[in-house]
């Protein structure tokens, strides 16, 4: 792992978020609830949040390296968009976290 993953793995642990290895179902709602606020960060609306998320339930599901390829890939697109340096915002995280990944 990177650097930068080791040190929000080690912050996740700090704060007691990394209670199991695999992806629960309260994981998983964290994890889209954070995908869902970029998207409206980024100018989405529920309308085409809508569309979306038909399109992709019709779509052959990836696997996880591929998703998480997929989602830094689009990530890496809205913080360059905003002007936004996407390592120094994780850096950011790390030294001064909200009480959670997703807040």
């Amino acid at each position: 792992m990177s650097e930068l993953q080791n040190r929000i793995v080690e912050r996740l642990i700090a704060l007691d978020l990394l209670r199991q290895v695999d992806l629960t179902p309260d994981k998983r709602e964290k994890l889209m609830a954070a995908a869902i606020d970029l998207f409206y960060a980024a100018g989405g609306d529920a309308v085409e949040l809508k569309e979306i998320v038909r399109k992709a339930n019709d779509h052959k599901h990836s696997d996880v390296a591929d998703a998480v390829a997929q989602v830094v890939v689009a990530t890496a697109a809205v913080s360059y968009a905003s002007d936004l340096d996407l390592v120094q915002a994780a850096y950011n995280w790390i030294d001064n976290p909200p009480l959670s990944p997703s807040d």
